[in-house]
């Protein structure tokens, strides 16, 4: 699949071509804006805002921090010109819990925005995903016990997999899916996280989905991932 540029072809006049103009933080921002998901995308999703920083411990800032740097960004050397999120959506249905949510960052220039593809698909971020978010969840388990003992830290195991999902257009796509299994009082409960995405000239798309008991339902799943492919299309930087 031949990979999409930021390349905006203005007419020649004597024979050359006039200077491509680079993206503005204020184009960027507009597309990543136009592209999220919306509460109208997921009719019966209550709207949440992101937690704050504020929140979390300085461990778990720590932890998040490294994470973060293991697929490819980092915040003491930022490259993105725009970063925006969507809000959470969350569906609770009896014991059944589900939430989405997206994620849009432009890059400064297409090559950028490949070279974040080329690492989200590599096998360094399989590894750290899992190192990083085993460490995570046992440190939120006994921050959430305090002197209880109801969950064993150790008892959580993980196993992630991977594809690449149809992306007609785009430089590319990854997909992540991240289970968690915890032990409580000898019964296992399972916990999904699917972390999929793509790369479109200088900007990538990510869909993080979630459900406990059971992985976030694959049509609903489809459906905003490729509503997020038509909007990025639409809107082509």
């Amino acid at each position: 699949m031949a990979p999409t540029t930021n390349s905006r072809t203005s007419p020649k006049t004597g024979g050359r071509a006039d200077t491509v103009r680079p993206l503005t933080k204020a184009q960027a921002i507009a597309f990543a804006r136009a592209v999220n998901l919306t509460a109208a995308d997921v009719p019966g999703f209550t709207a949440t805002a992101r937690q704050k920083n504020e929140h979390k411990t300085a461990v778990e800032k720590q932890l998040e921090r490294e994470l973060t740097g293991c697929v490819g960004k980092s915040a003491s050397s930022p490259t993105d010109l725009a970063e925006e999120s969507s809000k959470d959506f969350k569906l609770e249905h009896a014991i059944l819990h589900f939430s989405v949510s997206s994620e849009v960052s432009v890059a400064q220039t297409p090559a950028l925005a490949a070279k974040e593809l080329s690492a989200m698909r590599g096998n360094h971020v399989r590894g750290c995903l899992s190192h990083y978010l085993d460490l995570l969840l046992k440190y939120q388990i006994i921050k959430s016990q305090g002197s209880r003992t109801i969950v064993n830290p150790n008892s959580i195991s993980l196993s992630i997999s991977d594809g690449t999902p149809p992306a007609p257009g785009a430089t590319g796509s990854f997909w992540w899916r991240i289970k968690a299994t915890v032990a409580i009082h000898h019964i296992k409960l399972s916990y999904y996280i699917d972390i999929l995405g793509f790369v479109y000239g200088p900007a990538e798309v990510s869909m993080s989905s979630s459900g406990a008991l059971r992985p976030f339902p694959a049509a609903t799943q489809e459906h905003l991932y490729l509503l997020l492919l038509k909007r990025a299309e639409a809107h082509r930087l």
